[in-house]
C-alpha cells in the first residue's frame, strides 16, 4: 500500500492520492480534521480543535512523521486501512454522560443542526424558524460557552440554536395533506413535548445523502429549548413514528447496497469490517480524553469491546422500539441482607387504592428527575411508553427486580429506568434515599441482567456500583453520589439507557431484528 500512496503536507495543505479512491476521500477526510493537532478539545457545546506550533512532514514512499502528533495519525490511518469508510463513524458530543448529541446537514445549500440519536423514537424534527419559544432570550453562541478540554462543564447559560428555514433550501417541499393544508406533527417524550408541521427535504447524516427525508420542523419547542441540541433524529423503527414517517435509518438502507450481517458476525468467515451491514452501532465512552464516543452506521467495530467476548445478539419482542426480552435482573446479596425475597410490587398495589399509589410514586419520580435536572441540566429522563405498544409482549416480573420483563435499548434516555414500585423497593433495600442519593463510601451490590439469545443461550451482563451509582461534583472539592436507577410510571417494563450503554457495546442489528450487547473496552476502540 504505501507505493500506492504519496501524501504532501505544505504550508498547512494537505492532499491525498490513494489507489482506492473511497479509501483516498476516508484518509484525506481524516488529515482535514486532524492536521492541527494531536487532540481533540471537547467543550459543552462544540469540539474543537487544540492549535499546535508542531510540524509534520512526510517522505515517499514512506512516512515520517514527528511527533506529538504521530500517535493519532498512525492510528488514524491503520484505522482507515481496517474500515475503509471513515464516513460511517459518526462522532458525539458528550454532556456529562447524560446526553450525546451528533451533528447532521438540512437543506440546499445544506445547513448544519445538531442532533441526539434516539433509538428510543422514530421521527426526525429540528427547530424551524420563527418557533416563538425554542430560543432563550440571553442565549450564548457556541464560541461562547467553553470548558476544560475532554471535560464536560456545568453552566447556567444556555446556547443559541441553528433553526430551519425552508424558504432557505432549494430542495424543501411541503407535506400537505388531501385538502392541501400543511400536514402537522405532535410527539410527546418524558421530557416533554413538541409540535409543528412536516417537511421534505435533503438530510445528510454522516457520509449519507437522503433526498426528500421527511421531518418535522417544530414550532413549539419550550420544553427543549435549554437543551444543547436543536433536534431528535430517531433511529427505532416507522411503526412508532408519528404520521409514519419513514425514519433515516429506514431510507438510508433503501438507497443503499446493504448487507444483512451474519448469525455470528465474531465467527462468521463472510464477515468483512469494511463492508456496510443493516445494522448500527453504539460506543459511549466513560472517558473521552481517552476515546470519543460515536456512532458507527453500517456496521460495527471488534475492537469497541473486550477480546474475550462476542457479541450477545438478544431477539427483538418488539419491532416498535428495539425492545426485547430480559429473563432476569437480580441484586447480589450485601452483608446478609439477601435480594432474593420477593419484592413487593403490583400486587401490594392491588390491595390498596391503585390510583392514589401510583399518583404517589409518580410524584416521587417527578420530584426526583427535577432534583437531578438542576444538577444535570442535560440529563434526558425515560420516555413516555404506551402499554399498547407491549401488550403482547410484556410479561409480569416476580422474583427480584425483574423475570420475564420486557426493555427497550435507548441512547435517548440517562439512566435506566424501571416500575416505580420496584425501584422504590430496591433503592430502599439498599440504603438509597427517595431522592436517589446515596453515601459515596457505601458498599452496595452488583447487579446482574440476563438475557438469552437467540439461540438459547444466557449471557450476564453485571453493572457494579462503579457503573450505576454516579458521581457529581457538589464543589469545594466535595462530591455527591445519586443512583443510576430511576423510577418510572410503567409495571413491568425496563428502559436500559446511557448508564447501560456506556458499560456495554450495543449493535442495533436492523436486517435480523435482534440487538446485541458485548463489555465496552474501557480504553476505548
Amino acid at each position: 500500500m504505501d507505493a500506492s500512496l504519496v501524501l504532501f503536507l505544505l504550508a498547512g495543505t494537505t492532499t491525498a492520492r490513494w489507489a482506492d479512491s473511497k479509501q483516498s476521500n476516508a484518509l484525506n477526510s481524516f488529515l482535514q480534521t486532524q492536521k492541527h493537532s494531536s487532540k481533540l478539545k471537547l467543550t459543552r457545546h462544540r469540539a474543537r480543535m487544540l492549535e499546535t506550533t508542531n510540524s509534520t512532514r512526510w517522505s515517499m514512499p514512506t512516512i515520517k512523521i514527528l511527533e506529538p502528533v504521530e500517535d493519532l495519525l498512525v492510528a488514524g490511518i491503520e484505522k482507515l486501512r481496517k474500515h475503509g469508510r471513515k464516513g460511517d463513524i459518526t462522532y458525539l458530543k458528550d454532556y456529562e454522560g447524560m446526553l450525546f448529541t451528533t451533528e447532521i446537514e438540512i437543506g440546499s445549500p445544506p445547513k448544519t443542526f445538531t442532533v441526539v440519536p434516539d433509538t428510543g423514537s422514530s421521527n426526525l424534527w429540528v427547530m424551524a424558524d420563527g418557533c416563538p419559544d425554542c430560543e432563550e432570550p440571553n442565549c450564548l453562541a457556541d464560541s461562547e460557552i467553553s470548558g476544560p478540554d475532554c471535560k464536560p462543564v456545568l453552566s447556567e447559560s444556555f446556547p443559541c440554536h441553528n433553526l430551519y428555514n425552508r424558504v432557505e433550501s432549494t430542495t424543501a417541499v411541503r407535506i400537505n395533506t388531501s385538502l392541501g393544508a400543511h400536514e402537522t406533527f405532535s410527539i410527546q417524550y418524558g421530557s416533554g413535548d413538541t409540535s409543528g408541521v412536516l417537511t421534505k427535504d435533503t438530510v445528510k447524516m454522516g457520509n449519507y445523502v437522503i433526498e426528500n427525508q421527511a421531518f418535522g420542523e417544530a414550532q413549539r419547542g419550550q420544553t427543549f429549548s435549554r437543551m444543547p441540541f436543536d433536534g431528535i433524529c430517531g433511529l427505532a423503527f416507522q411503526s412508532l413514528a408519528v404520521r409514519h414517517t419513514k425514519p433515516v435509518f429506514d431510507n438510508i438502507l433503501d438507497a443503499q447496497d446493504f448487507l444483512q450481517l451474519p448469525s455470528k458476525p465474531d465467527e462468521a468467515s463472510s464477515y468483512a469490517a469494511d463492508a456496510r451491514y443493516s445494522c448500527f452501532s453504539f460506543f459511549l465512552s466513560n472517558d473521552e480524553c481517552k476515546a470519543q464516543s460515536h456512532l458507527h452506521l453500517g456496521n460495527f467495530d471488534r475492537d469497541c469491546y473486550a477480546k474475550d467476548e462476542n457479541l450477545h445478539f438478544v431477539p427483538l419482542s418488539s419491532k416498535t422500539y428495539w425492545a426485547f426480552t430480559v429473563k432476569s435482573i437480580t441484586v447480589e446479596n450485601t452483608e446478609g441482607d439477601a435480594t432474593e425475597e420477593k419484592i413487593p410490587e403490583k400486587q401490594s398495589v392491588q390491595q390498596q387504592d391503585k390510583v392514589q399509589e401510583g399518583e404517589t410514586l409518580l410524584k416521587k419520580a417527578e420530584e426526583v428527575f427535577t432534583k437531578l435536572r438542576k444538577i444535570y441540566p442535560n440529563m434526558l429522563p425515560p420516555k413516555h411508553v404506551s402499554p399498547e405498544v407491549f401488550k403482547t409482549a410484556r410479561n409480569k416480573s416476580s422474583m427480584s427486580l425483574c423475570k420475564g420483563c420486557t426493555a427497550i435499548a435507548d441512547s435517548g434516555t440517562s439512566l435506566i429506568a424501571g416500575p416505580s414500585g420496584i425501584i422504590g423497593k430496591f433503592h430502599e433495600k439498599l440504603g438509597i434515599g427517595q431522592d436517589g442519593f446515596v453515601e459515596c463510601e457505601a458498599e452496595l451490590p452488583d447487579v446482574n441482567v440476563v438475557l438469552e439469545n437467540e439461540h438459547g443461550v444466557d449471557r450476564t451482563f453485571t453493572l457494579t456500583k462503579k457503573d450505576y451509582i454516579l458521581r457529581l461534583d457538589a464543589g469545594k472539592g466535595t462530591e455527591r453520589c445519586v443512583s443510576g436507577f430511576m423510577r418510572m410510571d410503567m409495571e413491568d417494563f425496563w428502559i436500559f439507557g446511557d448508564v447501560f450503554m456506556r458499560k456495554f457495546y450495543s449493535v442495533f442489528d436492523y436486517g435480523n431484528a435482534r440487538v446485541g450487547f458485548a463489555t465496552a473496552n474501557s480504553d476505548g476502540c
